[in-house]
Formats: structure tokens, C-alpha cells, sequence
């Protein structure tokens, strides 16, 4: 997603446009309402330009919600609403055009006033009008500044690149699967709505660069064991293009039974409608049961499950997984 600008409230973008305007000075002019008329006039454009031109920006640079990725959509409707979204940056694209709107009509006035009191009547009655407007919407830029350091906070996940999400119980190596794929390349980031991390890392094939995601806490327990708002957020996921690697143990030695890693396998089939393929780890200390088996110990296996991941990203584009 790309950077949106920090969001300043109505009282800072006013106090910065009219700042600026207020040290317009027209030169000297021997026929004094002319000076006037364009000093004023001036004023007027500076206080329009500064601020409609500011409003279009953040307009710009938030994405519509018909262009906003489901994984960022879910979040948003989770924290704010995306109606009340929808809603702050229509009120703030018409306060933009407001404010031109009220520019042009008093630029207009101005060139037909007579006197300078008059010139300056304009010049006040548009600054009222004009501060009036941004007062309108502070509501809305205020939830916006929110929606902008919320959307800054999201785990840096690219929800177009090809992905590969870890699932599976504690202690059956997911951490160690997604530092033999990537290298150790791994940057951590708080998952909302939750007091957990997920860790994001890059496996290299060739020129691209493919995105594994291990998910200790989020996918390593039955949805019903989870309250609503947590359930939601980590149900996100499945907005992402990829397929989950679900890792099950047969060692015995993670403290969890064949059923419970079978149960929370089918939980995770029956919430998230994007491929799973089953990988089974600690294949040096336990017989081989599933087709694709490694051992983060000595390395069986990573080579091979390196070149499937290869393999299935490259068919991302042609499914559309």
C-alpha cells in the first residue's frame, strides 16, 4: 500500500492556509483599490490552493474501498467501519471542491467591489466561510489520521505476491521451516487485534521473491477457542493469494497428538477456502506418512519442498489461487 501523508486536523490546515495567505503583500500601486483588489484576491487563491490542493491529496492518497485489498478491507471494517470510511473521504473530496467553489465566487465578487472596504468584506466573509467548511470535516480527517496510522501499523504483507502461510500446533517447527526457507530473512509484526506477531520472510526463486508467513498463535488452535473479534481478524488471512503449509508431527515430541493436529488441520480447511498442502516435519525421528516430509535438522526434504513452492507460485497468476 503505498505511504499516505500524516493527516492534519481542520485548525492546522486553516491556521497553514491562512498563515501563508496573510503574507501576501502586493507592491505599491498609485491607484490604491487596485492594490487592494489584488492583495485580497491573492489571499483568497494562496488560502484555496494550499488547502483544496492538500484535501485532494489525502483524497488521492487513501485507496477507494472498490481499490482496497480485501486483506486491508477486513481490518478497516473491523476498526472502523468501512461505510464511515467511505463516508470521511466523500466529505473530504467535497470540502476540497467546496473550498474552490467559495474561492471562485469571491474572487468574482471582488473584481466587481467598488471600495476596499468592500475588497476586505469580501476577503473576511470568504475566510468565514472557508473556516466553516474544514470545521465541517474535522471529524472526518480525524477518523482518517486514525485509518492512516492503523493502515501503518498492518503487518507488511503484500497481499498480490505469491504467499505461503505456516500453520500447524506449537512446537512442530514452524519457526525453523521458515528460517531454512528464508535464510533468517525475517521481519516481525504485530498482528491486529491480537497481542501476537506474525513473522514475514523471503524466499528467492530466481528474479521474484516469494512471501512465507509463519503465524505462531493465529493458526495453531480451533477457531471456537477464540472470541469474535480476534476470530475475524485472523480469518484476514484468507485474503491473502497463496496456499497454506499445514506441518503435522508424528514424533510424538510436541506435546500434541496425531488427532488434536488432525482436528485443528480440518478446523483450518473449513475457515480458509485456499489450498492446503500438508507438510510433515521431524521426518529424522518419525516414519514417513505424508508425501511431502522434511527435518529442519538435517535438511531431508527442504530442497525438495523449496522447489514445490517454486512450482506452485508460478501457477498464482494462471488459478489465481
Amino acid at each position: 500500500m503505498r505511504p499516505i501523508p500524516t493527516i492534519l486536523r481542520s485548525d492546522e490546515l486553516i491556521d497553514k492556509s491562512l498563515k501563508k495567505a496573510s503574507k501576501i503583500d502586493e507592491p505599491y500601486d498609485k491607484i490604491f483599490e487596485n492594490k487592494v483588489r489584488k492583495e485580497n484576491i491573492d489571499r483568497i487563491a494562496t488560502a484555496e490552493s494550499v488547502s483544496a490542493i492538500y484535501l485532494k491529496r489525502i483524497v488521492k492518497k487513501f485507496p477507494t474501498s472498490e481499490k482496497l485489498h480485501p486483506f486491508y478491507e477486513d481490518f478497516l471494517q473491523l476498526k472502523f467501519g468501512i461505510d464511515n470510511y467511505k463516508r470521511s473521504l466523500n466529505n473530504v473530496q467535497w470540502a476540497g471542491e467546496k473550498i474552490v467553489e467559495l474561492a471562485t465566487d469571491s474572487i468574482h465578487d471582488l473584481k466587481r467591489a467598488r471600495t476596499a472596504h468592500e475588497m476586505v468584506n469580501v476577503r473576511k466573509k470568504f475566510y468565514g466561510r472557508f473556516c466553516s467548511v474544514l470545521e465541517h470535516v474535522d471529524k472526518d480527517l480525524r477518523l482518517l489520521g486514525e485509518c492512516r496510522d492503523f493502515l501503518r501499523k498492518l503487518p507488511e504483507i503484500d497481499p498480490e505476491k505469491p504467499s505461503f502461510v505456516i500453520a500447524g500446533m506449537p512446537n512442530v517447527g514452524k519457526s525453523s521451516l521458515l528460517n531454512s526457507l528464508t535464510n533468517n530473512d525475517v521481519q516481525i509484526a504485530p498482528y491486529p487485534f491480537t497481542t501476537l506477531n506474525v513473522f514475514i520472510g523471503h524466499m528467492n526463486a530466481g528474479p521474484r521473491k516469494i512471501q512465507i508467513v509463519d503465524t505462531p498463535g493465529l493458526l495453531d488452535r480451533p477457531m471456537d477457542e477464540r472470541n469474535e473479534l480476534e476470530r475475524r481478524s485472523i480469518l484476514s488471512l484468507k485474503d491473502i493469494r497463496g496456499v497454506i503449509l499445514f506441518l503435522i508431527d508424528y514424533s510424538g515430541f510436541s506435546g500434541y497428538t496425531v488427532e488434536q493436529q488432525e482436528k485443528l488441520y480440518n478446523d483450518i480447511r473449513s475457515n480458509f477456502p485456499k489450498k492446503i498442502v500438508r507438510v510433515q516435519t521431524k521426518i529424522d525421528i518419525s516414519e514417513r506418512k505424508e508425501e511431502i516430509a522434511i527435518s529442519n535438522i538435517n535438511k531431508t526434504g527442504i530442497k525438495e519442498l523449496k522447489d514445490f513452492i517454486i512450482k506452485e507460485s508460478g501457477e498464482f497468476t494462471e488459478y489465481g489461487y
